[in-house]
C-alpha cells in the first residue's frame, strides 16, 4: 500500500512515533493528533525498509481507522 509518513516535532517528553496515512486526498491527520506539529518524512510503500517491521499492522490500522501510529526506528 502506498502511504505518506509523518514525524512529529520532538518535544523531548514522549517517544517519537510515525504517523502513517494512506496516500492521496483521503489521508488526513486525525483530529486528536492535529495539535502536534507533523512534518512529512516520506511517501513510500508499507513494505519499505522504513516500515516493513510494521507493514501488516499499518495495513490493518489504515483499513480500520484511516491511519496508523508506529514507533520511529532508532
Amino acid at each position: 500500500m502506498k502511504v505518506n509518513v509523518f514525524v512529529a516535532h520532538d518535544d523531548g517528553k514522549t517517544p517519537r512515533e510515525l504517523l502513517v496515512l494512506p496516500y492521496g486526498p483521503l489521508g488526513g491527520i486525525p483530529e486528536h493528533l492535529q495539535h502536534l506539529e507533523w512534518r512529512n518524512l516520506a511517501t513510500t510503500l508499507t513494505d519499505d525498509k522504513l516500515l516493513s517491521r510494521y507493514g501488516t499492522k499499518i495495513d490493518a490500522d489504515i483499513r480500520q481507522q484511516g491511519y496508523s501510529l508506529v514507533p520511529q526506528a532508532d
